[in-house]
């Protein structure tokens, strides 16, 4: 199903497909057995036998082989496979169910996905040469299959299956790459491992064994529904964030721990290890695997125009209304956060640049474009703007011919386009933002945050973009929790636009900079993580020259602890319970706490302050008092604020004019100014930090971007290369090759067979002209080796067989054979059989000549007639009645008598069965159990003497007494069986 219809694949193309995707999760859940797809091209045949001749038949595994083809030719493959292994190989037809122990073979000129664990066939939409079917195959065996889900990359040009083993590595499959030593071209396994997206790097010989530990040790699952429960858990991963942090620079305490569990457990499964425990102890004794571990929390799974669409989208209807009130004086500004390798940047600038173009703002546009993203190989690798050939797939030709350099094998986007964008390393959590932001385009990066940090990011963001600013997010993100900030433009594509609202400005104070030391995943709140008891603590220690309303903080006003009544000056509010301290005071009294907070924070000091409140319905002065803990016993970065009521000045008669002001009236009033002006100068020098802090930030990014092209290689001239189709043609000639093979042995054998046969045999096409003969023929027809192709009607022979043209071509026109016997000059004999010479597509290319010798039994043949024709006469001279009969009891001669007393004819009677003679007058009762007896015994049995009285229709009444013999006759190697029947007429003696 896809959206809810049935799937019609011959109705949809595949980016429609694609597009509409929705896999069953339950069913995704319960992939019962892996699947392994395996990309190649030139060279990969060879790859292909070696791996399949080490996998046993019974693995349980199904494997899903795609390779580059030429779309005009058959393929052969799955033929050339099954030579080399047990396991069945099929052909894939539209639709087909994947089974265990089965290889699958894509069909010629087709593109295909796997869905809910069939495997579907499209028509190729992208010319010849732009198409990357194993990328297409891999980016949906992850998104099917899972982690259960395995992609192997063997020999070939180009980088098709780069883009998919990413895919596959982000759902936590298994991704093999070829070593390029053993491949016999290492393009596409080297762009694999280029990108970091091989787990192992290994020979052919080598990928069984690591399959079966694949299916045998399948991920130890961490994220159970209770994991943060378990204090040892907790721990564990403490130790990873901290070796993480310490290492590189970058916490990952806020990102989701679902995410980084997934991210563990795929480093696990690699290192085949069972626990986080041996893990933390396998960082430790291997520093290069933090790097590693780090990669793959930072993997970017993007490409050019992904969600199509949402990119259309923007075209249509958001830029003209970002740029219909534009001036020289108004850039146009965006800012894409989580860039990663920077393709979905340069996709936003490529439709810019278009649509700037077809309007009216190209003359004074001013376009302001940064890019960034925490990964500093990704964000080098986008200022390059250097791509494999596989993103030919994501980009139309129009745009990839325009935008693009072809660099052997690389794509390279063009100066102009680099130009416009503003490549930096930027930490989302701590550094400063850009802002007075037209588009702000942050996809695919929330999926990654717990809710906490998305709730303090949309707040960030708001403030970020200009009125009317739009917020881009990915298909699976939300505003959740900050829709009083945004508007909804489109809710399938998740694009937002900025509201006018203020009020979110009071909670960008409290996000976490670059001193947030929070690590404690939700759940697991902070006091649980303090080594003493934060209670006595504060009771023996810090209190005891305090008066009891007083309470513990951390640096984001999370209460930790509580001594006294504190509900004259802080009270639960209503909503969602929030244990903060700037949540619960009142307007003013918060606006006061943040400041002496933040004055406490960064002075490390101790702050006092002072504040009107009113408590128990009376007016009252507030002392504020904040205490920053610098190390009393291992605690750290807490602070204690301390509330204490003031006793009111007593009153004074109200004046209305400034000369009955007393002078401690003037006093109070200038405090109170003084103290106004106080927190205006905090406000102010805290906006000039800010704006200090982003225009450093711009001075660096505008520095790293001339750097950028100062470094930059002047643009090579464009040129076509056909380098796809080169790579089609390898593996078709390598299948030739294979099939060459095969041919020559078939070859041989057939050339054993006619000659070891001694028949002669001559092969000619439909002109008559020799194509060959065997060696026998020679003797026949006195061809030599170099009468092949010359006409047959050339050869001179000593048959006498002048029609043998005219029967070749009888046969080649009707297709229906012939066999003749013929003479030759020197007395030999032949039986010539004709056929037509069919190929195996059933298609007539000639005909076929064998030439039996039958000399032998043709002299055989002539004796046995000159001594039937020797014993006729003598049976014809006898002067009784005589006959002599085969095996058959068939009458072969009769004499002179038996015809004259009988009055029958030698031409009635020859040939043909005793007892079927005349009516039937010699079926006599026992005659024939006589003749039977005596043909079919080995031994001569006679018998004599048998009396026979019988009417007969012409002659009348007849007595006789029968006599039978048996007579051997041995002519060559024939022996035949004859019977002589001599007849005595007794009528007269009775």
């Amino acid at each position: 199903m896809v959206n809810g219809k049935p799937l019609d694949n011959n109705k949809l193309t595949k980016e429609e497909f694609l597009e509409e995707w929705q896999v069953d999760v339950q069913q995704l859940k319960n992939r019962a057995f892996p699947i392994v797809g395996i990309g190649g091209s030139a060279g990969a045949l060879d790859s292909f036998k070696e791996f399949f001749s080490t996998i046993p038949s019974d693995t349980g595994m199904a494997f899903v082989l795609v390779q580059h083809l030429d779309p005009t030719m058959k393929s052969m493959l799955p033929e050339l496979l099954q030579r080399n292994t047990p396991i069945p190989v099929v052909a894939v037809a539209d639709g087909l169910q994947v089974e265990p122990n089965h290889i699958y073979v894509i069909p010629e000129n087709t593109e295909m996905v796997i869905f809910n664990g069939r495997l579907l066939l499209f028509k190729p939409t992208r010319p010849r040469g732009l198409r990357m079917p194993i990328d297409t195959f891999f980016q949906s065996l992850a998104a099917d299959w899972g982690e259960k889900a395995a992609g192997i990359i063997f020999s070939g040009m180009g980088s098709d299956g780069e883009l998919g083993a990413r895919f596959i590595k982000k759902g936590l499959g298994l991704v093999i790459a070829q070593d390029p030593k053993t491949a016999s071209y290492d393009s596409m396994p080297r762009s694999v491992i280029d990108t970091n997206s091989a787990d192992y790097v290994l020979a052919p010989k080598q990928m069984a064994e690591k399959l079966l530990e694949f299916i045998k040790k399948p991920y130890q699952h961490m994220q159970k529904k209770n994991a943060f429960d378990n204090a040892k858990v907790v721990n564990t991963l403490q130790k990873v964030l901290q070796l993480l942090r310490s290492h590189t620079g970058h916490d990952f305490s806020l990102y989701k721990p679902n995410t980084i569990f997934r991210r563990l457990e795929r480093r696990l499964h690699t290192h085949q290890l069972t626990s986080m425990e041996e893990y933390v102890e396998f960082l430790h004794n291997n520093p290069g695997e933090i790097d590693l571990l780090l990669q793959d929390m930072l993997i970017g799974v993007t490409k050019f125009f992904r969600d199509y669409p949402a990119f259309k989208l923007l075209e249509d209807k958001i830029l003209p209304n970002l740029l219909k009130n534009k001036s020289k004086d108004k850039p146009l500004r965006i800012w894409v956060a989580g860039c990663s390798t920077g393709e979905e940047a340069y996709s936003l600038a490529i439709i810019i640049k278009e649509f700037v173009e077809r309007s009216k703002a190209k003359q004074f546009l001013k376009i302001q474009f940064y890019a960034t993203d925490l990964a500093h190989e990704a964000i080098e690798k986008a200022r390059k703007g250097v791509y494999y050939s596989n993103i030919a797939a994501d980009i139309s030709p129009e745009r990839l011919h325009r935008y693009f350099v072809k660099q052997g094998n690389l794509y390279q986007i063009n100066q102009e386009i680099r130009e416009m964008i503003v490549f930096a390393q930027h930490n989302l959590v701590s550094d400063p933002i850009f802002t007075k932001l037209d588009l702000l385009c942050c996809r695919n990066v929330f999926i990654y945050f717990n809710p906490e940090l998305q709730k303090k990011l949309l707040p960030i963001f708001h403030f970020a973009l200009n009125p009317e600013g739009v917020l881009f997010l990915g298909p699976s993100e939300n505003i959740q929790g900050s829709e009083t900030l945004f508007d909804s433009v489109d809710l399938k594509w998740k694009l937002y636009k900025r509201r006018l609202n203020t009020s979110a400005l009071a909670d960008i104070t409290d996000f976490p900079g670059k001193n947030f030391t929070h690590v404690t995943p939700k759940d697991a709140p902070a006091e649980r993580e303090l080594p003493i008891a934060v209670g006595e603590y504060v009771k023996r220690v810090l209190l005891r020259e305090h008066t009891p309303a007083a309470v513990l903080i951390n640096d984001k006003g999370d209460i930790i602890y509580i001594n006294g009544r504190i509900s004259p000056y802080l009270e639960l509010m209503p909503g969602e319970v929030e244990v903060n301290i700037f949540s619960m005071a009142t307007e003013k009294l918060a606006f006061d706490l943040r400041n002496a907070v933040k004055q406490a924070i960064t002075k490390q000091e101790v702050v006092v302050s002072q504040t009107k409140i009113k408590a128990n319905g009376k007016g009252a002065v507030l002392k504020l008092t904040v205490k920053y803990l610098k190390n009393p016993e291992e605690i750290k970065g807490l602070l204690l604020v301390v509330f204490e009521e003031l006793p009111l000045p007593a009153k004074r008669p109200k004046t209305t004019s400034l000369s009955a002001l007393t002078k401690q009236d003037l006093e109070e009033k200038e405090e109170e100014i003084k103290l106004l002006r106080e927190q205006l100068q905090q406000i102010r020098e805290e906006r000039d930090v800010t704006v200090e802090e982003i225009k450093s930030a711009n001075e660096e990014l505008q520095s790293t971007n001339e750097e950028l092209q100062s470094t930059n290689e002047e643009a090579i001239s464009a040129r076509e290369e056909l380098q796809s189709m080169n790579e089609e043609l390898m593996t078709v000639n390598t299948e030739l090759r294979e099939k060459t093979d095969q041919l020559t042995e078939i070859n041989n054998d057939i050339v054993n067979l006619l000659n070891s046969s001694h028949i002669a045999t001559i092969f000619v096409d439909t002109s008559l002209h020799i194509r060959r003969f065997t060696p026998a023929a020679s003797q026949v027809m006195n061809l030599i080796a170099t009468d092949i192709g010359r006409p047959l009607v050339h050869i001179r022979s000593t048959l006498q067989y002048n029609t043998l043209i005219k029967d070749l071509q009888e046969v080649i026109n009707c297709l229906i054979p012939t066999e003749k016997e013929i003479q030759s000059d020197d007395g030999k004999y032949y039986s010539v059989r004709i056929l037509p010479y069919r190929t195996t597509d059933n298609y007539i290319y000639g005909a076929v000549i064998n030439f039996v010798d039958i000399t032998s039994s043709k002299v055989s043949q002539q004796k046995q007639q000159e001594s039937l024709l020797l014993m006729e006469n003598i049976v014809d001279s006898i002067r009784d009645p005589m006959l002599v009969l085969d095996g058959q009891k068939r009458v072969i001669a009769l004499s002179r008598a038996f015809r004259k007393i009988f009055r029958v004819t030698e031409e009635n009677t020859k040939g043909r069965i005793l007892f079927e003679l005349g009516n039937g007058e010699w079926n006599i009762d026992g005659l024939k159990q006589l003749l039977d007896k005596v043909i079919e015994q080995d031994q001569q049995e006679d018998f004599n003497d048998f009396i026979v009285e019988k009417h007969f229709p012409k002659i009348g009444f007849k007595r006789m007494k029968l006599h039978g013999r048996h007579i051997v006759n041995r002519l060559g190697h024939q022996q035949d069986h004859l019977l002589l029947l001599t007849i005595e007429d007794i009528t007269s003696k009775q």
